[in-house]
This record gives C-alpha cells, structure tokens and sequence, in this order.
C-alpha cells in the first residue's frame, strides 16, 4: 500500500492539534473549566432533575445541585475575571483600562443574549443578567489583593443578607414600587432578584481572591478542600439548631412572604408586622443568608479545590468536563433553549437530564477538539476585540 506523501503527518498533526485545543492549552487553568463544567451540569439538575430528601439516594444526592450550582458559578466566575486580568500580578494602567472596558462590552453582550432568552419563557431562574452586573460590580476590586478581596466578601456575606431582607419591606411600607419591569433593574440585580448582588457578589469576590492567588499551591487547594468543608458542616449544623428553636423552616418562610405583601390599604403600614430576622438562621438554597453564603459558598470552595487538584492529573481523563466549563456560555444558552423547545420542566423522570448531560458532554468534547472555543464565547471574544482593540504593545 502506499500513502501520499505528508498524509501521515497531516492526520498526526491534525490529531495535536485537536488534542490541544481539548486539553486547553497554554494559559488555561483545567481545574477552573471543570468546575465550571460541574457548575453548569448542576444547573441541569436544578433545572429538569427530580431530586428529594433522601441523602441516601440518588435523586437525594442530586438535591445537592439546588443553589449550590449557581454559587459555584459565581464564585468561578470570580476566578476567571482574576485570570484575565493578570492572575497573581494584576494588571495596571492602560492594560487594566482595557481589560475593563472590555469586561463591559462582554456585560451588555451578557445583557442582549439573556434578554433573547428571557423571551421563550422557560421558567427557568436566569443568572447571565446577574452576570452581567456582578462583572461591572467587579471593576473597582480587579487591582485588590486577595487578602482585601477576602475581606470585602466576609463583609458582604455578613451585611448583605438583612439588606436582601429588609430593604424591599421598607420599601413596600414607604409606598414605594418594588421592581416589574427593566426600569427598576438596578434594584432587581442589587436586591430584589434571585440572585442578588448584595449577597452573591460575595462569591464573586471570593473567587477572586482565589484566583490572585497561586493555583498551582499544594497548601492553597488543601485550604480550599478542608476549610470550605468544615465550613459547610458547621453552617449546617448551626442552622439546623436555630431553626429548630425558630419553629421550623416552613413557619419561618410564612412569616417573611406574609409580612411582605402590599401595604396599601393600611393607615400605618409601619406598624405592620416586619420579616422576622429569624429567617437569617435559613441556610437553604437561595435563601441568600449568611449561613448559606458560608455553607453553600464553603462547599462551592471545596470543589474548586479538588477539581484544582483533579485538574493537575486527570485533564485527559476530564477533558469532558472541562470542555463544557470552557464554553458555559454556550452550554447554559442550548440548555435554555432546549428546556424550552422540548418542555422539560416538570419531568417525572431524570432521563430527560441523562440525556441532557450525556449529549452535552460528547458534543462540547467534540466542538472543542475540531475547533476550540465555543460559538458565543467565540463571537463574544470578537465583539470585545473589535469594541476594545488591543493598546500597542
């Protein structure tokens, strides 16, 4: 047999180049993309799952997907806007202009494509316009050190959730609208939405500081692992007791939705019931509380520690998984579109999101060894590049 001169090394070649872009490259972090991958396959779960109670099951153990998901989310996204803007080094002067200018571009392109799929209706809690204003919210901390970084999401985990809590009472009780359409945005990604700022912008700073820190440090991932888990046991523990004195969680959730409706038709709605501040003792998925930003944020940091370690050894064997976490955007836009155009919400069953996940695997798996970046990172990448060129040098 013969073959044609430089066939052989074209397919070799083809076979590299194809193996590289699976496995990321230069300059990518594996470990980060797998657990934006995890993240975003919890998403699925949260969305179309059918989970319970029964840790001792597996529709038990997918229950873990409710809000721990989407906290793992922000807390990585935290990481990337380190990661593009200079890791341990931050960026300055007019490097860092540019990066931030074109972090903005990239939040109003966030804003279009969830304003595209918020018209199909799906139900579905969309977080890409919450994205969208925790990257503008980032701006002013990108030169922070991660010391500082640590301590303005302490802060924010500790005094956002009574503002999350009481401020829309206050607001209802002075006559004042609370959100109902774009006009009152600010309030709604700040307050009043599903994923506030106020509290989640906790995470988002938190995975900052892990990503000026040095990724590849043996003593930070066992940091991560061990601190985010007892940081979690001991938020569990410590809510389930305070809400058993409380009276329970369901009684807490009824006295905080009774004591937040309309106010009209009182002479002194001031004097009306308040929310109870023993609501603060929830530590459930968003609640928005500081025992979940502790617990469900610890968790969150323990698994992006042992995807950091797992990141190191198996990127081949992960490859999957990082694939999805490298096009998210792309991932978690499809899966709207498909929650929506095959109605999967409701589902008796969790075939429906085996099918979801198995595809979504094997197809990003795919994309990425034949062209590398995702369709609307790629088109997002562009939009950035032509908006905010690069400066000289």
């Amino acid at each position: 047999m013969r073959t044609e001169p430089g066939s052989g090394t074209t397919t070799v070649g083809r076979l590299r180049r194809g193996t590289g872009r699976l496995l990321g490259g230069p300059g990518r972090v594996t470990g980060v993309d797998v657990a934006r991958g995890i993240a975003v396959l919890g998403m699925f779960t949260a969305h179309v799952g059918v989970t319970d109670d029964d840790i001792g099951s597996v529709t038990g153990w997918l229950s873990l997907a409710h809000g721990r998901s989407s906290i793992l989310f922000a807390l990585v996204a935290g990481v990337s806007l380190a990661l593009v803007t200079g890791r341990e080094r931050p960026l300055e002067g007019e490097a860092l202009v540019h990066a931030r200018a074109r972090l903005l571009v990239r939040a109003v392109l966030l804003l279009a494509l969830v304003a595209l799929l918020d018209l199909l209706g799906t139900r579905v809690l969309l977080i890409l316009g919450f994205y969208a204003a925790y990257f503008v919210l980032a701006l002013p901390f990108l030169r922070w050190s991660p010391r500082r970084l640590l301590t303005a999401a302490a802060v924010v985990a500790v005094a956002g959730p009574p503002v999350v809590l009481w401020l829309p009472a206050v607001l209802a009780r002075a006559g004042l609208r609370l959100p109902h359409d774009g006009s009152g945005a600010l309030t709604d990604f700040l307050v009043t939405g599903a994923y506030p700022a106020a509290v989640w912008m906790a995470y988002v700073l938190a995975g900052m500081a892990i990503g000026r820190s040095d990724l590849t440090s043996e003593r930070l991932r066992s940091v991560m692992v061990v601190g985010g888990l007892a940081a979690a046991a001991v938020s569990a523990l410590v809510s389930e007791r305070l809400v058993a004195a409380a009276g329970g969680q369901q009684a807490l959730e009824e006295q905080v939705e009774s004591t937040s409706e309309a106010f009209g038709g009182l002479a002194d709605p001031w004097s009306a019931p308040w929310p109870t501040g023993e609501y603060l003792f929830l530590a459930g998925p968003h609640h928005d509380t500081t025992l979940e930003a502790v617990g469900s944020g610890g968790f969150a940091v323990a698994v992006l520690g042992l995807c950091l370690y797992a990141g190191t050894v198996g990127s081949r064997v992960l490859a999957p998984l990082a694939a999805v976490g490298a096009m998210a955007l792309t991932v978690y836009s499809l899966q709207v579109v498909a929650i929506w155009h095959w109605d999967l919400l409701g589902s008796e069953t969790n075939r429906p999101l085996a099918v979801m996940v198995v595809v979504t695997l094997v197809a990003a798996t795919l994309w990425r060894f034949l062209l590398g970046r995702g369709p609307l990172e790629r088109l997002f990448a562009h939009v950035a590049a032509r908006a905010v060129p690069a400066p000289p040098g």
